[in-house]
């Protein structure tokens, strides 16, 4: 496959209801501002490169899946 030709896919669920906690979000610190806010919609699926790497809150977040894109300021 040629660089640039895959894409990542989220199928999101805009009914489900969810409560914030510094536990179910995916960050390097212990806290958040948010913790025990109830928001409306979620993922349910996120394809990355071709592989399911979240499906019904539960991901695979392996160290080096992802790479940064520098860009030029606007």
């Amino acid at each position: 496959m040629p660089p640039g030709s895959d894409a990542d896919i989220v199928v999101f669920d805009p009914k489900k209801k969810v409560t914030l906690s510094h536990k179910t979000l995916h960050q390097r610190v212990d806290y958040t501002p948010y913790e025990g806010r109830i928001v409306t919609g979620a993922p349910e699926v996120v394809i990355s490169r071709g592989e399911v790497i979240v499906r019904k809150g539960k991901g695979d977040f392996r160290k080096g899946r992802g790479s940064f894109l520098r860009r030029k300021p606007r």
